[in-house]
Order: structure tokens, then C-alpha cells, then sequence
């Protein structure tokens, strides 16, 4: 990205983790001006090394308290917390959200990038556009398409949503939870994922125009099947094997193709088959 002082902002991050963290540190690179929270004391030292401006903050169902000149003069706020539905599925995350988007009114921002996922559209067998329905399964996916909602239909300010793929990068990889279990199942079934790299890229490329209501699927168009990718990735990480059976089989491929459009965005990473 050129360095172009019309295009530097003053962005705040909620949620420095594992992508927050290092999309803060490039966005310095570039330029912006970025403000990071944090729910640890430990992290704030950590924050502030890397010379991101930091915040202690803490958004649960009951509200926001902590550090709340963090939403003070922000051009663009990016909301990258994780649901943690998994190991808290009582969680009411949208709940999260309203607080988030009562913050935004409060302090006047204008411009919100709402990190959410590509399990708002369920596992139906189709090719899948940002025109496609939502038909979230899980738990996760249910509250996510309801927090797209509650962001985007807000008139005050506008929110572009990035439906993220599976995200892999450093030493996150599905690979290494699907070796531990007795089996895996759809074979044939293509992955949609994405890597760390490219999450930041895109954003810091969508940060160069103003944000508008929208929504991108971010999912690399690489696609091979289930059985190949992790067969390989097993081999390439000296995990275990799985052991693949064939049953409820789908096979939906997520399409990238209006962000490489409308952004001119060329996936850095290709192939899938590395993780730094």
C-alpha cells in the first residue's frame, strides 16, 4: 500500500488476539495512528512495546467498563473480538455488539469493519456470493448473521462485515485438531479458507477507501478437497493422518471474487500449504 496522507487514520482495534494484534502492527507500519484494547493488565505492557496506543477494556453482555476514551477521535473502529461460543455457548454475543454499537453512536463514529465469519451461510452444498441466503447452523453462526444485522442496519454510521473463512496462519490450523479425532467426515467437501496474511492485507486495502455499508466474503480461491488439503497439511506438520469417512457430504466453495473485484485485492497467499 502507498503511504498517502490522505488515506492515514486513526483506527481503534477491539480485540488485539490473534488477528487484532498483528494487523495493529502493520497498520503502524503504514502509518495510521492505532489504538488497541485489551481485557489483560498483562497485554497492555505488550501493546504499548510495539508502540500500539493501548486500552484495558471490557465489553460483556452488561455493558463496556474499562478505559472508554478508547473510542475518543476514531475515523475507523474495528471490531475483531471473538464470539467464544465454543467454551461458552450460553454467551449472548450480540448482547456484546448492542454495547458496540451504542459506543459508536455515543462517540460519533462514523466508520465500523465487523470481523464476522462464512458460518453465517451454513453447510448447504452450493456456490456461495454475498448474495447468497444465511442459513446458519450453529450457535455461532445464528449469533453472528443477528450481529451483522444489528451493525449494518444502523443508519449512523456504516459497516462494512468481512465474512472470514477458516483461519490459519502461525500455529493455528484446523490439521491440528483434526488429528486428535477418531475420524473426519465429508472427504470431498472443498476448504474455505484463509490465511493471516491475506485477513490483514484486506483489511489494510479496504482502509485505503471509505468504508461503506457492504459485505466480502474473505476465503482464498483455493478449494482442493477436505481429504487432499489435510492429508497434506498432516504430512507438511508431522501431525497424524486423519481418517476420512464419507458421510453428510456437502460441498460448498465461498467465493471471493467481488472483493478481488471491487478492491483489485491479489490473495498473497495462494496455495494454503504454509502457516508463517
Amino acid at each position: 500500500m502507498t503511504k498517502n496522507k490522505l488515506f492515514l487514520k486513526n483506527i481503534a482495534i477491539l480485540g488485539c488476539g490473534w488477528l487484532g494484534l498483528p494487523l495493529a502492527e502493520y497498520l503502524l507500519t503504514i502509518g495510521h495512528q492505532v489504538k488497541g484494547s485489551t481485557t489483560s493488565e498483562d497485554k497492555l505492557n505488550v501493546l504499548k512495546s510495539k508502540k500500539i496506543m493501548p486500552f484495558l477494556l471490557q465489553i460483556s453482555e452488561d455493558g463496556i467498563s474499562g478505559d472508554l476514551t478508547f473510542f475518543d477521535s476514531v475515523d475507523v473502529l474495528i471490531i475483531a473480538i471473538p464470539p467464544k461460543l465454543r467454551s461458552n455457548p450460553n454467551r449472548r454475543f450480540n448482547f456484546v455488539i448492542e454495547h458496540c454499537k451504542e459506543a459508536c453512536l455515543s462517540y460519533k463514529i462514523k466508520e465500523v469493519i465487523f470481523i464476522s465469519s462464512t458460518s453465517v451461510y451454513g453447510s448447504k452444498s452450493r456456490v456461495i456470493t454475498e448474495e447468497s441466503s444465511l442459513l446458519p447452523e450453529t450457535n455461532a453462526g445464528k449469533q453472528l448473521a443477528l450481529c451483522e444485522r444489528i451493525l449494518t442496519e444502523e443508519d449512523k454510521f456504516s459497516t462494512t462485515v468481512l465474512r472470514m473463512g477458516g483461519l490459519i496462519g502461525g500455529q493455528r490450523h484446523p490439521i491440528y485438531q483434526l488429528s486428535k479425532k477418531d475420524y473426519v467426515n465429508n472427504p470431498k467437501g472443498s476448504i474455505n479458507l484463509i490465511h493471516l496474511t491475506d485477513c490483514i492485507l484486506i483489511i489494510s486495502k479496504l482502509l485505503n477507501h471509505p468504508i461503506t455499508k457492504n459485505v466480502y466474503n474473505c476465503v482464498t480461491p483455493y478449494h482442493p478437497s477436505r481429504k487432499k488439503y489435510y492429508t497434506k497439511m498432516a504430512c507438511i506438520l508431522n501431525c497424524k493422518v486423519p481418517l476420512f469417512k464419507t458421510f453428510d457430504e456437502s460441498d460448498r466453495q465461498i467465493s471471493s471474487e467481488k472483493i478481488v473485484h471491487h478492491l483489485q485485492y491479489d490473495f498473497t497467499v495462494k496455495n494454503l500449504l504454509i502457516l508463517s
